[in-house]
């Protein structure tokens, strides 16, 4: 899409999708928005025209599989369903994910869940009932298709409260009499849409984020600092807005389209090195077709594979320093990562491109082409008098993945398998530099990798996991030498392999060896793994104090793959961080983390090559759906004698507020 024309037409989106999203369709009496969704094993589809009629009384449960609850709240409704489910009560599932099915097949298989499961791409139907972004959701619809009650994140035991909205539901029709008849006290609803077509009621389903946030940095007597993680910080004091809104709508059956408006200060800078690499800083759009088993997506769309071929943040790889955010996540310091690139940790990146999925049974299959970085064409005098960046090829990328699992009955865990395969690459074609009259182009390279994974469970709570690269090659092309342009490539390997322990989402322990070769290089690998390192990593958390604190902690050190024959110069480090996350009463909360990074040198004893330590300390107030306020502040200390850098001392200091909705 034309980068010009983009802000007006995400602007149009934003406006025809407030303008056409419907008030709550679940105040009793209202007539349930009709829908026709796949049911996520495959085997046909679920129609509400058909449920509505066929059953008295029927209970539609909307959930996703990124909500924290919902597998403990789909368990209660399965209760209910083996006692209550028949011909005169039904019970469907309404999974809002808009892509791994696998996610949502391994929620319901491994809990248990036997009622019927349909799949809700991108939450249409979801937003035609008015269900609150990421909402556990109960909903009882008469038979004639009238709205009996609603629950939004039910409190205790949903059977229960399946139960009591049941009884609540059969009053009316009672004190109706013959009247009311079996269709409910309210009456057949008049069917919805213009057309009476289930596939064209669907309202907009948009969701978004919004964040404001204060950044001061003194970094004393120096310009510069790094961060905790080692990402670069100024000094100076700004104020940072973001805005994204993203919508969409189901236009047919099968076809659905939409966009993604985001507005921000922050520049495109920003938008360069990830996780969302568009074209437009302003946003972007997307068409997809699903049908059956099968989808095809054009425009943006995220993903994420294994951490060393196509991921943004390995959480396993990476220790939690700056507490839970307010989001129930786990996550680390959300706002401890302050510039640019390694603001957000999320393991998907965004890209622009196309992609194209098929699932059956236990496997799903994807293959996809994506232009992460657009070719930048400025002239020679432009760069040289305009301080404007040199002139770059563009970037693409191309991968597939196929993925497996199973459930293992004995441990009520899943046996998976994976094989993934990306190939990056410059494109020379798409840069003259000889036009742009500069004396002489740039290297170009291109790079492949294919890794395979696997998970084994063990017992009830453990099972081994681990990647393997089966091949890396990166080839450096039009390298400028005495003899002419020549060619050089490197391959490179390594993987990474442990057992993790899991007694609960906030209770594990995890242990792994890691190892790269020197040559290995994805441009996509996760952030926090190095090259020509083998090492040890270790992390765990456990709640305290009746779950009020959550304790994490984490411990690796690496040293180098490669090294001398009389091992002398080895160089070899290590980071440990802990964290504790206070989860207080009325919302409140505050997070407290400490971390160490150190590398030295084997014939050297123990001088330090690098040096850094930093303390996070926060306090938040979460309001629910209304937002998440935070204040949060950073000392990071760094020592590098070798660059004559003995105390560069920052302190950070940050407020912001953020919305989901």
């Amino acid at each position: 899409m034309n980068a010009r024309l983009l802000p007006g037409a995400a602007i149009a989106i934003a406006a025809s999708m407030f303008a056409g999203s419907p008030a709550f369709a679940l105040d009793p009496g209202q007539p349930a928005p009709r829908f026709d969704l796949p049911l996520i094993d495959g085997a046909g589809s679920a129609l509400s025209d058909e449920l509505f009629s066929k059953h008295e009384y029927t209970f539609l449960v909307f959930w996703r599989s990124s909500c924290a609850h919902c597998a403990e709240a789909l368990l209660g409704c399965e209760r209910f369903y083996r006692i209550y489910g028949g011909e005169d009560i039904a019970v469907l599932g309404i999974n809002a994910d808009d892509r791994d099915r696998l996610a949502a097949r391994g929620v319901i298989e491994s809990n248990g869940i036997t009622f019927p499961q349909a799949r809700d791409a991108g939450g249409t139907v979801s937003a035609s009932y008015g269900i609150p972004f990421e909402t556990f959701t109960l909903c009882l619809v008469g038979k004639g298709g009238a709205v009996l009650a609603a629950r939004f994140d039910p409190e205790g035991d949903t059977g229960a409260a399946m139960e009591e909205m049941l009884r609540q539901g059969e009053r009316p029709a009672a004190a109706g009499g013959a009247a009311a008849d079996a269709r409910g006290a309210y009456g057949a609803p008049e069917a919805t849409g213009s057309s009476g077509s289930p596939a064209e009621a669907g309202a907009f389903s948009y969701h978004g984020l919004q964040r404001i946030r204060f950044l001061a940095i003194d970094t004393g007597a120096h310009d510069e600092a790094v961060g905790l993680y080692g990402e670069p910080v100024q000094a100076g004091r700004s104020v940072q807005y973001r805005l994204e809104v993203e919508a969409s709508k189901r236009l047919t059956r099968h076809l659905r389209a939409g966009g993604l408006l985001r507005i921000s200060n922050e520049g495109s800078r920003v938008l360069e090195s990830g996780p969302e690499y568009f074209g437009s800083e302003w946003g972007s759009a997307f068409a997809e077709i699903e049908a059956a088993r099968f989808r095809l997506r054009v425009g943006y769309y995220s993903l994420a594979m294994t951490p060393l071929t196509f991921m943004r943040w390995d959480w396993n790889d990476s220790p939690r320093v700056g507490g839970d955010a307010g989001c129930g996540c786990g996550g680390p310091a959300a706002g401890a990562l302050l510039v640019e690139s390694l603001e957000e940790l999320g393991p998907d990146l965004t890209v622009e491109g196309a992609l194209a999925a098929y699932s059956v049974a236990g496997v799903e299959a994807i293959a996809f082409y994506a232009m992460p970085r657009r070719a930048l064409e400025t002239s020679y005098a432009a760069y040289r008098y305009g301080d404007v960046e040199r002139a770059h090829y563009s970037q693409e990328i191309a991968g597939f993945e196929a993925r497996w699992q199973r459930l293992d009955g004995r441990t009520g865990l899943f046996w998976k398998a994976g094989l993934h395969a990306i190939m990056s690459f410059e494109n020379k074609r798409s840069v003259d530099f000889e036009g742009l009259e500069y004396l002489s182009a740039d290297t170009w390279t291109d790079t492949w990798t294919v890794s395979a994974t696997a998970e084994a469970p063990l017992i009830r709570c453990a099972r081994l996991r681990g990647e393997i690269i089966a091949f890396n090659r990166t080839n450096e092309n039009g390298i400028l030498t005495a003899d002419g342009l020549v060619s050089a490539s490197r391959e490179g390997g390594g993987g990474l392999g442990g057992i993790a322990i899991e007694k609960s989402p906030r209770l594990g322990l995890a242990v792994d060896y890691v190892r790269l070769a020197p040559d290995f290089y994805t441009p996509f690998a996760a952030l926090s793994y190095e090259s020509n390192a083998e090492g040890v990593r270790a992390s765990g958390r456990a709640p305290l104090f009746h779950d009020r604190i959550l304790l994490s902690l984490f411990y690796k050190r690496l040293r180098e793959a490669d090294a001398p024959e009389d091992g002398r110069g080895r160089k070899e480090s290590w980071i440990a961080g802990a964290s504790l996350d206070f989860n207080l009463r009325g919302g409140f909360g505050a997070g407290l983390g400490w971390l160490d990074r150190r590398t030295w040198r084997s014939d050297a004893g123990y001088s330090l090559d690098t040096f850094r330590r930093g303390i996070v300390a926060s306090v938040r107030r979460d309001f629910g759906k209304a937002g998440v306020l935070r204040l949060q502040y950073e000392r990071i200390r760094n020592e590098e004698p070798a660059r004559g850098i003995w105390n560069d001392t920052a302190d950070l200091y940050s407020l912001y507020s953020s919305i989901q909705f």
